[in-house]
C-alpha cells in the first residue's frame, strides 16, 4: 500500500513532466526556426536601410547639384554597397545618367520600365523591387530606389542595385543548422536568394499554396513538402519595408528526432523513479511527503513579494522538474504583477500629461482672447478717429467750413490709415518670419552705420525730443540685409522710447567682442517683471495689459526681431533687474570675414536730443 501510494504520485508527476518536456522541446525547436527567420529578416531590412541611407546622402551631393556627373560617378562608386552592388541614376524618361557598374564614359541604356520612374517621382515614394532580368546585364538583380530632388531642383530616381548572391552572404554568419534551408522570396513568390547560394539563381517560384499562405499574413508557421519532396516545418516573416519574405525550413524528421531524444531520457528517468520507489518504499515515501509538503507551501506562496522557497531538492528528475515549473510559474506571476503596476503607473502619468495639456490649451485660449481684445482696442482707436473725420468732412461740405479744417481732417485720415496699415503689416511680417518665407539680401554693412542711421531717422522725425540718446559706435562689419537690420534696430529703439519716461537716457553701444559684432541698447524705463522675462520673444506677449492701455502695440515686435537676428546667424538677449529697473537688449552678429571700408572709423561720444 505504501509503495502504491508512492508510485502513483510519482507516475502522475512524471507524466506531467514528460508532457511539459515534449511540448517545451517541440516549442523550442519551432522558436529556433522563428527566431532564425526573424533575425534573417532584420538582416535583410538592415541592408535595405543602409542602401536607402547611402542613396539619401548621395542625393545631397554637391557634384550632383552642380551637374558634375563624372565626379558624382566617382562618389557613387566609393559609396557603393560593395561586391554584388552598383548605383544607377535615372532621369524621368528612364534614361540612365550614371551607372557605377560601367565606366563613366560608357553608353548607358534606357530603362525598360520608365513608367516606374515616373510613378515614383509623382508619388514621392521609393520602391524595393522584386527579382528582375537585366537585358544588358544578362542576369537577374533587385533594386532599392528613391525619388530625389537635387539642390538645383532636378527630379531624379537613384537606385542601389544588387545581385541576389549579395543577400545570400547575409546568412553565412547566422548560427542555423546546416540541414535547414533559408530562402528570400519577393512579393510574387520568386526566390531571390538561398543560403549557401554562390551564383545568382534561376527565376524559380515557390509552390502556389505556400505563396498563398505567405501573402495572407505578415508571419506564420506551416508544414508542407519541399521542392525535393521532404516534409518540412517552415516559418516565414514578410518584411513591411520591402514586401519580401524570409522562409526558414527545417525537416520534420529532424524536429521529431530531437523530441524523441528528450522522450527517451524522460522515460528512462520514469523507470528508474518507479524502480527506486518500489525498492525503497518507506524511505522514499517519507521523502515524498516532505517534498510534496514543500511544493504545496511553495504553490500557496506563488506570486508573493518574495521568490518561493522551501522547495526540497530531489534526485528524481521529474520531481525536480516540478520544482522548476513552480519557480517558473512564480516568476511569471510576479512579473505579471510588476507589469500591471507599471501599466498603472503609466496610466497615472498619462492622466497627469492630459491635465497638463488641458491646462496648456486653456492658457492658449486665454492668450487668444487677450490678443483679440488687444487687436480690437488697437483697431478701435484709428477706426473711431476715421469715423469722426468722415463725419466732419460730411458736415464741412454742408456748412461751408474753411479749407483749413478739411485739411486737418484729411491729415487725421492719412495718419490713422497709416497706423492701420502698420498694424496689418506687422501681423503679416511676423507670419512670414515664423513660416520661414522672409528672404534676405545680404551684403557687407557696418552695424555702427546702421545704428547711427536709425538714430538719425528717429531724431529727424522728432521721436527723440523727450529723451537723451548716448551713442558709442565702433566699426563692426557684418554680412546682412541692411533693411532687415534697420528693422531690428528700429524695433528695439521703439520699445526703449515707448517704455522709458521723458527725460531719461537711452545708451546705444556698438562694439566687437570675440569675433562677434555686438549692439547693446540700455534704457532707464519700466523694466520687465521676472515672471515675464522668459516669454518676451513669444508672439503677442506684453506686460500686464487692460483695454485702457498706456502703450499700443500687439506684442509681436520682439518675435520678429528674434527671427530676423537668427536668420542672420546671430543671437538676441534681454536682461532686466525687474519692474522699474530698466532693460538691456543685446544683439550679437557674426563679424564679416573681409575687412570693412577705410572710412569705418570709431564714432564715439554722446549724441543727445532733449526737449
Amino acid at each position: 500500500m505504501l509503495a502504491s501510494s508512492i508510485v502513483l504520485p510519482v507516475a502522475v508527476f512524471c507524466s506531467i513532466a514528460l508532457d511539459m518536456l515534449l511540448t517545451a522541446q517541440r516549442a523550442s525547436a519551432m522558436r529556433h526556426i522563428e527566431e532564425s527567420a526573424r533575425a534573417a529578416t532584420l538582416e535583410i531590412d538592415a541592408e535595405i536601410r543602409r542602401a536607402q541611407s547611402v542613396l539619401r546622402v548621395l542625393a545631397n551631393s554637391h557634384s550632383l547639384a552642380s551637374g558634375d556627373m563624372q565626379r558624382f560617378h566617382q562618389e557613387a562608386g566609393a559609396a557603393n554597397a560593395g561586391h554584388g552592388g552598383w548605383i544607377i541614376l535615372y532621369d524621368r524618361s528612364g534614361q540612365q545618367l550614371v551607372n557605377t557598374r560601367l565606366p563613366y564614359d560608357a553608353r548607358l541604356p534606357l530603362r525598360p520600365d520608365p513608367e516606374v520612374v515616373a510613378q515614383q517621382l509623382d508619388s514621392g515614394t521609393g520602391v524595393v523591387s522584386g527579382m528582375k532580368w537585366g537585358l544588358d546585364l544578362k542576369r537577374v538583380f533587385v533594386t532599392v530606389e528613391l525619388p530625389i530632388t537635387t539642390a538645383a531642383g532636378d527630379r531624379r530616381v537613384i537606385s542601389q542595385a544588387f545581385t541576389p548572391s549579395y543577400f545570400a552572404r547575409s546568412f553565412h554568419a547566422r548560427t542555423i543548422p546546416a540541414s535547414w534551408k533559408v530562402s528570400v522570396i519577393d512579393s510574387t513568390g520568386v526566390i531571390i536568394a538561398e543560403r549557401g547560394q554562390e551564383d545568382d539563381p534561376a527565376r524559380v517560384r515557390i509552390a502556389p499554396d505556400v505563396l498563398a499562405r505567405v501573402q495572407a499574413a505578415p508571419d506564420g508557421t506551416l508544414r508542407h513538402a519541399s521542392a525535393q519532396g521532404t516534409e518540412v516545418y517552415s516559418y516565414f516573416v514578410r518584411s513591411a519595408l520591402s514586401g519580401w519574405a524570409v522562409v526558414v525550413s527545417a525537416p520534420v524528421a529532424e524536429i521529431n528526432a530531437a523530441v524523441l531524444r528528450g522522450m527517451s531520457v524522460a522515460i528512462a528517468g520514469f523507470v528508474i523513479a518507479i524502480g527506486s520507489a518500489l525498492a525503497l518504499g518507506i524511505h522514499t515515501g517519507r521523502r515524498l511527503v516532505r517534498f510534496v509538503s514543500g511544493a504545496s507551501r511553495a504553490a500557496r506562496a506563488l506570486g508573493g513579494s518574495l521568490p518561493v522557497s522551501g522547495l526540497r531538492h530531489s534526485s528524481i528528475r521529474e520531481m525536480e522538474a516540478l520544482n522548476d515549473a513552480i519557480r517558473d510559474a512564480d516568476a511569471r506571476l510576479r512579473a505579471e504583477m510588476v507589469s500591471r503596476a507599471s501599466v498603472e503607473a503609466e496610466r497615472n502619468e498619462l492622466l497627469v500629461r492630459e491635465r497638463a495639456a488641458r491646462e496648456h490649451a486653456e492658457r492658449q485660449n486665454a492668450a487668444k482672447d487677450e490678443f483679440l481684445a488687444m487687436l480690437g482696442h488697437e483697431l478701435r482707436n484709428p477706426l473711431s478717429a476715421i469715423t469722426s473725420a468722415v463725419a466732419l468732412l460730411d458736415m464741412g461740405s454742408q456748412a461751408g467750413a474753411p479749407p483749413q479744417a478739411g485739411q486737418r481732417v484729411r491729415e487725421v485720415l492719412r495718419r490713422q490709415t497709416a497706423h492701420l496699415t502698420s498694424l496689418v503689416d506687422d501681423l503679416l511680417e511676423v507670419n512670414r518670419a515664423l513660416m520661414g518665407k522672409l528672404a534676405l539680401s545680404k551684403r557687407q554693412i557696418d552695424l555702427a552705420d546702421a545704428a547711427r542711421g536709425c538714430v538719425e531717422t528717429l531724431q529727424a522725425g522728432g521721436r527723440l525730443e523727450q529723451h537723451r540718446i548716448e551713442l558709442h559706435a565702433e566699426p563692426a562689419p557684418v554680412l546682412g540685409d541692411a533693411t532687415r537690420l534697420a528693422q531690428v534696430i528700429d524695433n528695439i529703439l521703439d520699445n526703449a522710447l515707448k517704455y522709458s519716461p521723458a527725460g531719461s537716457s537711452i545708451a546705444i553701444r556698438v562694439t566687437q567682442e570675440d569675433g562677434m559684432a555686438q549692439l547693446t541698447v540700455r534704457d532707464q524705463g519700466v523694466g520687465i517683471p521676472a515672471q515675464l522675462l522668459p516669454h518676451v520673444f513669444k508672439v503677442f506677449v506684453q506686460g500686464e495689459q487692460t483695454l485702457q492701455r498706456a502703450q499700443g502695440g500687439l506684442g509681436i515686435g520682439l518675435t520678429l526681431v528674434q527671427r530676423l537676428v537668427e536668420m542672420h546667424g546671430g543671437t538676441i538677449g534681454i536682461a532686466s533687474a525687474g519692474s522699474g529697473q530698466g532693460t538691456c537688449v543685446t544683439v550679437r552678429l557674426p563679424v564679416a570675414d573681409a575687412a570693412g571700408p577705410a572710412h569705418m572709423a570709431a564714432a564715439t561720444g554722446p549724441l543727445t536730443a532733449t526737449s
